[in-house]
C-alpha cells in the first residue's frame, strides 16, 4: 500500500460526506478506468488511420508483407517509403490495444 497526500479541502469535505477511504478508492477507480479508456481510444484512432491508409487491418497487412514481396514493392513504387515505420507503429498500436484491454478487464474483474 502506498500513502499519498490529500489536500485538506478534500479531506474535510469527504469526511463530512462519510468514509474518506471509500471515497478516495472510488475516485481512483473512476480515474483509472477513464485513463485506460482514453489510452485505448487513442490507440484505436491510430489503428484506424493505418487501416484507412492501407485498406486492411493490421493482422492482414503484417501477414501479406511477410509472405508477399509484391505488396512491399508496390507500396514503394507508389511512393510509400515509410511503410516499414508504419508497420512498427501499427504493431505497437494493435498490441497496445490488446494489452490495455486485458489490463482494463483485469482491473474491472479483480
Amino acid at each position: 500500500m502506498v500513502s499519498v497526500l490529500v489536500k485538506d479541502k478534500y479531506v474535510e469535505t469527504l469526511n463530512a460526506l462519510g468514509d474518506i477511504q471509500a471515497a478516495v478508492d472510488v475516485a481512483l477507480e473512476r480515474y483509472t478506468i477513464e485513463q485506460i479508456t482514453t489510452k485505448i481510444n487513442s490507440l484505436r484512432a491510430l489503428e484506424a488511420e493505418y487501416e484507412g491508409k492501407y485498406g486492411m487491418d493490421y493482422e492482414t497487412f503484417a501477414k501479406r508483407i511477410e509472405r508477399d514481396n509484391v505488396l512491399a514493392r508496390t507500396l514503394e513504387a507508389n511512393g510509400n517509403k515509410m511503410w516499414e515505420a508504419d508497420l512498427l507503429d501499427w504493431e505497437f498500436s494493435a498490441k497496445g490495444i490488446q494489452d490495455w484491454m486485458h489490463r482494463l478487464q483485469s482491473f474491472l474483474l479483480g
